[in-house]
């Protein structure tokens, strides 16, 4: 594949680009995992024994005879 030396600027910018939104989604991934770790260490979901895995959530209740109540939420917006 030949490129055109006209287009490279832009071939140059999309690169950059690319990269950028790469590192920026990391960085949010990462901010996301902080959250989400300090979230869990709340006394709120500690002393309330919650569970944050579906598949256990629903064992547990099975073998305690219960239903599964589930609280979603969300650390971003677009």
């Amino acid at each position: 594949m030949k490129i055109s030396l006209r287009h490279l600027p832009l071939t140059g910018l999309a690169l950059m680009l690319a990269i950028g939104s790469t590192t920026a989604q990391a960085e949010q991934q990462a901010k996301f995992q902080a959250n989400y770790e300090k979230k869990v260490q709340e006394d709120w979901f500690v002393k309330g024994k919650w569970v944050d895995d579906f598949d256990t959530a629903k064992e547990r209740a099975k073998k305690e005879n219960k239903v599964v109540f589930a609280y979603f939420t969300r650390s971003y917006s677009p």
